[in-house]
């Protein structure tokens, strides 16, 4: 991931529909609202919205449905690779793992997909909890290794670096106890660097609030910003850290999702998903420090740092790096 120079500019004023009129001059759009609980930030990183008319092709015919838009928040761009994260959300709607794409414009941050805000309901940590919803959406999350290379080769470690960097620059409040925090990552990438690992397409970012649950039953995966080409792994990390923190929990939902328990790859997936979340705390304290007027970074960023200090306190925590 590449480290800007300067931070983007970063825009405060409220969400409006001025520059949707390109596409649609004569109807009305409408802001989805937040459904998540904090910690959370959901739609804060960019701004939405749920229009009632088909998207217009080049030839003035329309494609069938309503359109979902989503604009990227300038200050994203610090951390997202918009241009392979559109790319991979393309692929994925081919393939029929995330929403269908209409428009793609990482110039202008703007993604303009099928709409399920009508018909859809974003998934929750209650709904995996049954053995045959956890066993789709680990087939989901593998079937987007099979997609094309997202052509963003990078680790849990460079994106940690790539926001430290960033946060560093924006004056950021961070954590006392960074540097250990950093120091003890660094011992975790040293062994699976050692060690060497699989380069597939992952999605990268296992949160829940990526999930969509549409009219069918059926699961959706969006939000591909963490998307690159690295360890399956990390990708099995990402969803072990949200939806087993427990370490018997844990190893159960890695055995469906690796096939077996080998102690070796658990160990190194477990620091991965310790790795994501010091980067979401630091995307976090970043994102608080360029747009501090939104509460939800602030607080999202102290949960993560919470959870992964809890982990790293781990008396295991040794002794798995030594396995991996």
């Amino acid at each position: 991931m590449t480290t800007p120079t300067k931070e983007p500019t970063v825009t405060t004023s409220e969400p409006t529909t001025d520059g949707l009129a390109q596409w649609w001059p004569d109807t009305s759009c409408a802001l989805p609202q937040p459904v998540m609980a904090s910690p959370s930030w959901w739609g804060a990183d960019s701004r939405r919205w749920s229009v009632p008319l088909p998207f217009p092709g080049a030839d003035g015919s329309g494609a069938c449905g309503e359109c979902h838009v989503k604009v990227l928040e300038p200050h994203t761009t610090a951390y997202i690779d918009v241009a392979a994260s559109f790319a991979v959300t393309v692929a994925a709607g081919e393939a029929g793992i995330g929403p269908r794409v209409h428009h793609a414009d990482p110039a202008t941050r703007t993604l303009i997909t099928e709409d399920h805000t009508g018909g859809a309901h974003t998934a929750n940590l209650d709904l995996f909890d049954a053995a045959d919803r956890l066993d789709e959406l680990v087939e989901l999350r593998r079937a987007v290794h099979d997609l094309p290379p997202v052509g963003r080769p990078a680790t849990v470690f460079d994106d940690i670096r790539t926001a430290a960097a960033a946060a560093d620059r924006a004056g950021a409040t961070l954590p006392a106890d960074l540097p250990w925090i950093l120091r003890l990552l660094s011992r975790a990438e040293s062994a699976i660097v050692a060690a060497g690992f699989d380069q597939v397409p992952i999605h990268g970012d296992a949160n829940v609030s990526n999930v969509l649950v549409v009219d069918d039953g059926g699961l959706l995966l969006v939000d591909y910003d963490c998307a690159a080409d690295a360890d399956p792994l990390q990708d099995i990390g990402s969803m072990l850290a949200e939806l087993a923190p427990l370490e018997s929990d844990a190893e159960g939902l890695f055995e469906r999702a690796w096939g077996s328990l080998d102690r070796s790859a658990f160990a190194r997936a477990r620091a991965y998903g310790i790795a994501d979340q010091v980067r979401w705390g630091l995307i976090g304290s970043y994102c608080d420090a360029v747009r501090p007027a939104t509460e939800e970074y602030s607080k999202f960023a102290d949960w993560q740092f919470l959870r992964a200090r809890t982990q790293l306190r781990d008396p295991g925590f040794d002794d798995r790096l030594r396995s991996i």
